[in-house]
């Protein structure tokens, strides 16, 4: 897959960086010159702009991109600019890093729903919820297994948990489903939250907005998601 990673501090770097690792193919915008050179050899493209303007932001392939992720550090209006330039260009997906509340607030009216915190291990478990589709979130057990929260594919909905066969099909194991319940406020409008099943029952039907808690290896959790 395809990304572009706007803001080379710590935070954008180490993402650019581990979806390199993963096998991504990463653009990455700074606009600091000497940020660019620190990390053109280990970034698959390395480019200085000012992202805030829309001119050299329409220099970039933004629309060929699966994800833009703009991790621009402490200068907020920055952000702002660049996530509504993106907007206006039409790129499908945008993860924005946010450091106060207020901005989420800004970024959310804008209609973004994808954020990401500067924790430490916040750009590693971001680059491995990128590196496959579909997926809500993933934790790195070790190098060999990873816990992954996924939407169930639409090859399975309206399946039996028994006719997904995981363990002998695919070599997984299905931890838990997490089920959206529709409810309504006092004030009349409609939410929804996820409810943990516990222990799922094998005659248990799969359904649309269903998110699969899988545990396995890589592979065998790509077969599953992509095949």
């Amino acid at each position: 897959m395809k990304f572009i990673v706007f803001g080379l501090g710590n935070f954008g770097a180490s993402l650019a960086e581990q979806l390199v690792k993963l096998g991504h193919e990463v653009i990455g915008v700074d606009q600091k010159m000497e940020t660019v050179d620190r990390y053109k050899h280990s970034i698959t493209h390395a480019i200085a702009l000012d992202s805030t303007t829309k001119e050299a932001v329409e220099q970039l392939p933004v629309k060929d991109v699966d994800a833009a992720i703009v991790a621009i550090g402490e200068n907020e209006g920055a952000t702002i600019m660049t996530t509504a330039l993106l907007k206006q260009m039409g790129v499908g997906r945008i993860i924005c890093r946010v450091t106060s509340p207020l901005q989420k607030i800004v970024l959310e009216a804008m209609n973004i729903q994808e954020f990401a915190y500067p924790e430490a291990s916040a750009a590693e478990r971001l680059a491995l919820k990128l590196d496959l589709p579909g997926v809500v979130d993933s934790f790195q057990i070790n190098t060999d297994y990873r816990l992954l929260e996924v939407g169930v594919p639409q090859r399975y909905v309206g399946k039996s948990i028994t006719q997904l066969d995981l363990a002998n099909r695919y070599r997984l194991v299905l931890v838990t489903i997490l089920k959206r319940i529709s409810r309504r406020s006092i004030f009349g409008n409609d939410n929804s939250d996820l409810q943990v099943m516990g222990i799922v029952p094998p005659e248990t039907i799969l359904q649309s907005g269903d998110i699969l808690l899988l545990f396995g290896a890589p592979r065998d959790l790509e077969d599953f998601i992509e095949r």
